[in-house]
């Protein structure tokens, strides 16, 4: 089945282009993505703690895996490269607070020391004590963050072109930031959305044009609290990001096993970021993936899974 996932979520998105005419968008959409979360084995729970409400999937068996993703994204971007983890994991991917499904109150704060405590207290009351953790971009930053933290929990820490390594050489996002323009925040219509796409992927993943439609109406709402997640987690002065806590600090003494992918093609943060963190982490394994963009996970889905399979999964 997982070899047919491909070919299968192409068909779907398909038919429900043709059905668009006849039935809301926003359906067709939650409809593509339950598909794709049945065929990975992921089921959707939620929990609440301290008032706020989480949405997260699980699905499989074995250790837990507890994945985070980026900034402006949400819980269901792992879901491709899920349907290769479950078979060996008991993976757990959540809303962090302030995306996809979970809380988003603007008054709450979104900085990287905050979302380290929230995601303890998911955990605790999941009852996961010791587990693998990986993040993707801001997701890695705060994985980084809690692995330094409480070291003693995770069994293998998978930074997936993190945020956070401030020795890196500058990217052509935050050169773009430099002269003005911030590609992350700004999608308003459907063309800067599917420029967003661009400047994501190398080869963007079909998405059928209401869909798009659907999704840029989504991020012009929520532009407001994007904003400000984005400074608080960026820490942004004079148009430069200066992260309050970078990983390039903070791991320089972890002593557990890390694996770190990158794509080679990656325009919002630059691949040599890798580099970086294999010099202050030595026991590090560094997996660059060659023609592959910003989010491994979604462009290669089975490549990005199997690095970590190859890795955690090692006699």
């Amino acid at each position: 089945m997982i070899k047919k996932m491909s070919f299968v979520l192409v068909s779907i998105a398909l038919l429900l282009t043709l059905l668009y005419v006849i039935t809301p968008i926003s359906t067709l959409f939650q409809y593509m993505i339950n598909a794709e979360r049945s065929i990975s084995g992921l089921r959707l729970h939620n929990l609440k703690t301290d008032g706020l409400e989480i949405e997260y999937l699980r699905g499989g068996s074995g250790t837990p895996l507890i994945l985070l993703h980026g900034f402006g994204a949400d819980k269901d971007n792992w879901n491709r490269a899920s349907g290769y983890l479950t078979e060996s994991f008991d993976v757990v991917a959540i809303d962090l607070p302030g995306f996809g499904n979970s809380t988003d109150n603007i008054n709450l704060d979104y900085d990287v020391f905050s979302q380290v405590s929230r995601l303890k207290k998911i955990l605790d009351i999941l009852q996961i004590k010791e587990f693998n953790l990986a993040g993707s971009s801001m997701g890695g930053y705060i994985a980084g963050n809690f692995s330094a933290r409480y070291p003693e929990r995770v069994k293998n820490l998978w930074l997936i072109s993190p945020f956070g390594v401030v020795g890196s050489e500058k990217s052509e996002m935050f050169s773009a930031i430099k002269n003005g323009h911030n590609p992350m925040v700004l999608p308003r219509t459907e063309l800067e959305f599917i420029q967003l796409l661009d400047f994501l992927f190398v080869e963007r993943p079909f998405i059928p044009e209401p869909i798009v439609k659907h999704l840029a109406t989504k991020a012009e709402k929520r532009r407001e609290l994007n904003t400000k997640i984005y400074e608080q987690i960026h820490r942004m002065k004079n148009r430069e990001a200066h992260p309050e806590s970078p990983l390039d600090e903070v791991l320089k003494n972890y002593k557990g096993p890390v694996l770190v992918s990158w794509g080679h093609k990656d325009r919002v943060l630059h691949v040599s970021g890798a580099k970086v963190l294999k010099k202050i982490i030595p026991q590090a394994q560094i997996n660059i993936m060659a023609s592959v963009g910003h989010l491994p996970m979604i462009e290669n889905p089975k490549g990005t899974a199997n690095s970590f399979l190859t890795f955690a999964l090692k006699p």
